[in-house]
């Protein structure tokens, strides 16, 4: 089933305002968001807070019973972002409460939680620090550019330098 349609089928279901009761492990503060529902440095607000029994359909149709070691402490939100004049409407999946009406940057930190699941874990309010990119690396160098193309093995593949010993230029 497409997060759309797990989205229209949350708020047909009755979103207004029903909030999870369930105890809240020791949260460390970020979100697990979808792929599409990912908008790093944006504004957002909590929409409503979905009931248990939305809650567990949408686990169930995006298969995410599974991915989480205690689901009951997980609650669901449905989040709008503020990209201009037209909604942007979302889920957020935190063991943190937040309340209708909340406010947040999503963190720009954002990494895979789960990538087949295009499940994205992301800290409100952080932004970058996600350890960098590594460098850019070494581009190779350039090679060795053969001979003037005199010796018959010398040369590239277009001047007919390959029929014969090899040779020829670099990478």
């Amino acid at each position: 089933m497409k997060k759309g349609a797990l989205a229209a089928g949350a708020v047909a279901l009755g979103t207004a305002g029903a909030s999870t009761a369930a105890a809240q492990d020791n949260g460390d503060g970020t979100v697990v968001v979808f792929g599409d529902d990912y908008e790093p440095g944006v504004d957002f607000e909590v929409a409503s807070s979905l009931d248990q029994g939305t809650k567990d359909e949408v686990f169930e149709a995006a298969e995410l019973t599974d991915e989480f070691d205690t689901p009951d402490d997980w609650n669901l939100y449905l989040i709008n972002y503020d990209m201009g004049s037209a909604p942007s409407l979302g889920y957020l999946m935190s063991e943190e409460d937040f309340s209708a009406g909340d406010s947040e940057t999503m963190g720009e930190d954002g990494s895979f939680r789960n990538a087949q699941l295009d499940l994205v874990e992301a800290t409100p309010g952080e932004t970058g620090g996600n350890g960098g990119n590594g460098g850019n690396g070494d581009n190779g160098g350039n090679g060795d550019t053969g001979t003037d193309g005199a010796d018959p093995g010398a040369g590239n593949e277009s001047d007919g330098g390959m029929n014969g010993g090899g040779g020829g230029g670099g990478n």
